[in-house]
């Protein structure tokens, strides 16, 4: 029987449901954090920025990192949510994906996603509702998205 996960994330949490097909009800699968997502673009422990020497003489310069540690969390979650999903597609344990996050994150976690794990989506929703109870998270989902998922079955 085909399935469909709804993944419900953002750079610090991560919801993973099943949709029944019965009844379109949610029933969560898992749920993932990532603390350092909260965390300020440097932590305590590496406030000091790196140094680098001048080509001439004995001066040193602080840089700044292209990338800050915050953004770098996200994107090790982004990659870690990425290969749950693949896994799970792998084993056959869903045909159909929902996405629900933030713009932002949406973009974090496609770029994580393989060619066939992107075929599997079938609808994104660009809103943050990880902090929403599961009945009011299911209230929110259109309902003709989850049927479009369903209806393929």
């Amino acid at each position: 029987m085909s399935s469909t996960w709804v993944l419900v994330a953002d750079s610090t949490r991560a919801r993973l449901f099943e949709v029944a097909p019965a009844n379109k009800a949610l029933s969560e699968l898992a749920c993932y954090t990532n603390p350092d997502g909260r965390a300020p673009g440097r932590k305590a422990a590496t406030d000091r920025l790196p140094r680098v020497n001048e080509s001439v003489g004995s001066v040193r310069h602080a840089i700044e990192p292209h990338t800050s540690l915050r953004e770098k969390s996200t994107d090790h979650f982004a990659h870690t949510l990425g290969e749950t999903l693949e896994r799970g597609r792998l084993e056959h344990s869903y045909d159909r994906l929902v996405l629900v996050a933030p713009d932002r994150f949406l973009g974090a976690l496609r770029g994580n996603f393989s060619k066939d794990l992107s075929d599997c989506v079938v609808g994104e929703i660009r809103l943050n509702l990880t902090a929403l109870p599961l009945h009011e998270l299911h209230s929110r989902l259109p309902g003709d998205l989850l049927a479009r998922g369903l209806a393929e079955s």
